[in-house]
């Protein structure tokens, strides 16, 4: 019998996305007040416009229902799917900055964790690309279109996390947003908030309140709309597809697009990389030992404890309550370049070369995204070229993390768009 615990193709590799079928789309609807002021159900439609701050003293009634029907139209799909290009992309910078100003020697352990995630999120950006070009018609791409525009989605440090997505933090805290930190407890905090699983059983309150719940209202709409458009949605060109031979990383299975069962593994991929377990699973099952690759919230975890999950661990009542108990490992949070946290070339005006290796840096940056973007806007051959993009950004990093500042800290890469 299948393993429903795990990804079909990665079998060691925990998910979190349950399929469409086993979701009970006519459960009742949720309600959350926090006044009295409620939106009808035929105003649900503004809900994704509505933010954490100007949806103070409003209360959304979300069902499953209204998840299902959040993808208006084709447009409107391949609009989320673009975000979910940023979206990706927005986490990468930071999970960057932990794993550049880790000092070489020190931290082994968690730097091998970080590196393996930011390679999955890369791998991310490519299966995301896969389903946009596979609902994307060829003949409406006009002659040397790209997929994306680099200049748009690169986000502006701090930033919330683009599709609507407010992750729960602390009573009291301000609404969560992203920053570029050094190697840190609050660093890993916020990836922990990134990629924590939403509680399947809590109410849907206005927005997101997790990567994985964007998605499956993205899942979603790949479905209806395929079985409710004439001849479907699939129509993108094949040879737009980037597979397994022009991609090189581990930790995870690149999906070629052509229907939607492959849109829904490859979403299973993203998630499932992302979050791992569903909050759901029984108590009594092992959901941890030495040979599980881990998701992404697990990985971060345990660098927080300093311990790998044994085989003895499980998630208890929720998944963000599974503390590992296995090996320890060191965590030094002082073998760190201290790194200015958020830093713009705006900081470095006052100093020209400083400032030139900010820009040379961003050049790199910006050279690596349009390689992935030209390898998934028809040129699939080119996307083995960022392996060695990637290390010529590591050694700009470097370059700016040994300039101090005034301040004791010091210059850090900034990871903003400039013209190439």
């Amino acid at each position: 019998m299948e393993n429903k615990l795990f990804q079909k193709n990665n079998p060691n590799r925990q998910k979190l996305i349950k399929p469409i079928a086993d979701l009970d789309i006519n459960e009742e609807v949720y309600s959350v007040a926090t006044d009295n002021t409620f939106l009808a159900d035929n105003e649900l439609s503004v809900a994704p416009a509505i933010t954490a701050k100007s949806a103070k003293g409003i209360s959304l009634k979300m069902s499953k229902r209204d998840v299902k029907n959040y993808i208006k139209d084709l447009k409107h799909l391949q609009d989320c799917l673009r975000t979910a290009l940023q979206l990706e992309l927005s986490t990468i910078p930071p999970y960057l900055c932990g794993l550049y100003t880790i000092k070489e020697g020190s931290n082994v352990e968690a730097a091998a964790l970080i590196r393996s995630v930011v390679v999955e999120e890369m791998l991310h950006m490519v299966l995301v690309s896969n389903i946009l070009n596979a609902i994307t018609d060829p003949e409406t791409i006009k002659k040397g279109e790209k997929l994306f525009n680099v200049k748009d989605i690169i986000p502006v440090y701090p930033t919330p996390l683009p599709g609507g997505i407010v992750p729960e933090v602390p009573k009291g805290s301000p609404p969560f947003e992203v920053h570029l930190l050094k190697f840190s407890r609050e660093a890993l905090e916020e990836f922990s908030t990134i990629e924590r699983p939403s509680d399947p059983k809590a109410p849907i309150t206005g927005h997101f309140d997790s990567i994985g719940q964007f998605y499956e209202a993205i899942r979603y709409g790949l479905l209806r709309l395929n079985e409710s458009t004439p001849g479907g949605i699939f129509k993108g060109d094949p040879s737009r597809q980037i597979t397994a031979e022009h991609y090189y990383g581990s930790g995870g299975k690149i999906t070629k697009v052509v229907n939607y069962e492959d849109a829904e593994e490859a979403i299973g991929e993203i998630v499932g990389q992302g979050e791992g377990i569903d909050g759901t699973i029984a108590t009594e099952q092992v959901l941890f030992g030495e040979d599980i690759e881990y998701a992404h919230y697990f990985k971060f975890q345990e660098i927080s404890y300093g311990r790998m999950y044994s085989a003895n661990d499980t998630n208890f009542q929720m998944p963000v309550k599974s503390i590992p108990t296995g090996k320890p490992f060191t965590v030094s949070w002082s073998s760190v370049y201290n790194m200015k946290a958020n830093p713009k070339m705006t900081d470095y005006e006052h100093n020209p070369e400083l400032l030139e290796k900010a820009k040379d840096f961003n050049k790199v940056y910006v050279q690596l995204l349009n390689g992935i973007n030209d390898a998934v806007s028809g040129e699939p051959e080119l996307l083995i070229k960022g392996i060695t993009v990637m290390y010529e950004l590591k050694y700009k990093a470097l370059e700016l993390l040994n300039i101090p500042l005034e301040n004791g800290e010091c210059a850090g890469p900034t990871f903003e768009y400039v013209e190439v």
